[in-house]
């Protein structure tokens, strides 16, 4: 369902998205089109300064709007505020045992438990991060969704709600797995970003519990340590938001163009990628072609752009395609 204005009726949200969509108008004409009722409701856009002028017109909604996105954006905040401090009441009560801040699993079984636990019961977003190589944590002998070798590196394996965002190390594509994995993860709704190095593997659920290795770069997935609720996890969903701004996306996300029209999905992922500052290697094995074809890519996006220098590319498409 489209977002609507707060406070507006669904008549008076149609006459300001045709105001937008058409430009100046007189009242004569508006009422030819929307009735009588057109006065009242111009009177309330006018009044909540969606529209102004003689004839009228439609203010930008940014500057418009300003307004009450701020106020809910400070709403969000108090309500966030109060989350917070319901948690801390939940937690007081729900301390693991001892009080530890963690737990080291000491056998595959553990480890495997928890690792289908975060995954089962997490209801609003999984965070991984995906190191190399691949550390199987279920045995080739089980059946079902859970007997795959590289279950451990992709949430998506276990059915949840929970929304997904996952980081992978570019050497991961060795595995052809990996892949295969990667676009099963692609097709329930994951997003996927990709870093050439990360520091850990990291499993975090709901932003309250997360499993990572004993050892950063610790082979072994029979010495993992389950992080319980507290300062541990908030330091372990930094890192893993630390990394995810600094990671390129697999995919381009059209959102962030204003102009994507003009620009296929191969050429919107390359000027994506560019903006992050990825070089011509880097773009050509993330769209698993030749640096040969990625030059050609560019060559083209300068003719459109009317550019002859990447820097020129880089500053026409900040100004003209992406918002």
């Amino acid at each position: 369902m489209p977002h609507r204005i707060a406070g507006l009726s669904l008549e008076q949200e149609r006459l300001y998205r045709h105001l937008l969509a058409t430009g100046p108008s007189s009242i004569d004409v508006l009422g030819e089109q929307f009735g009588d009722q057109v006065h009242d409701d111009l009177y309330e856009l006018t009044v909540r300064g969606l529209v102004h002028g003689d004839p009228l017109m439609a203010r930008r909604p940014s500057i418009a709007m300003n307004g009450v996105l701020t106020a809910q954006e400070a709403e969000l905040r108090r309500a966030q505020s109060y989350v917070e401090e319901l948690d801390r009441i939940y937690d007081d009560v729900h301390q693991p045992a001892g009080g530890d801040a963690i737990t080291v699993l000491t056998n595959r079984e553990l480890v495997q438990h928890w690792y289908e636990t975060l995954n089962a019961t997490a209801e609003h977003e999984i965070m991984q991060l995906v190191t190399h190589p691949f550390l199987p944590l279920i045995q080739p002998e089980r059946t079902g969704a859970s007997a795959d070798p590289d279950h451990e590196n992709h949430p998506d394996r276990v059915n949840h709600p929970a929304k997904c965002r996952v980081i992978l190390e570019w050497k991961v594509f060795e595995s052809r797995s990996a892949i295969d994995g990667m676009q099963h993860s692609l097709e329930r709704g994951c997003e996927i970003r990709l870093a050439d190095r990360l520091p850990h593997k990291l499993l975090i659920g709901d932003r309250r519990m997360a499993l990572t290795p004993r050892y950063p770069r610790n082979h072994d997935v029979s010495h993992m340590m389950l992080v319980h609720p507290g300062t541990l996890v908030d330091f372990l969903v930094r890192v893993f938001e630390t990394e995810w701004e600094r990671a390129l996306p697999l995919q381009p996300d059209p959102g962030r163009f204003a102009d994507a029209d003009r620009l296929d999905s191969d050429e919107m992922m390359i000027v994506e990628m560019l903006a992050n500052g990825a070089h011509v290697e880097r773009i050509a094995s993330a769209l698993k072609v030749h640096a040969r074809t990625v030059n050609r890519h560019l060559d083209k996006l300068k003719r459109k752009a009317g550019v002859t220098t990447l820097y020129q590319l880089g500053a026409y498409a900040s100004r003209h395609w992406m918002n």
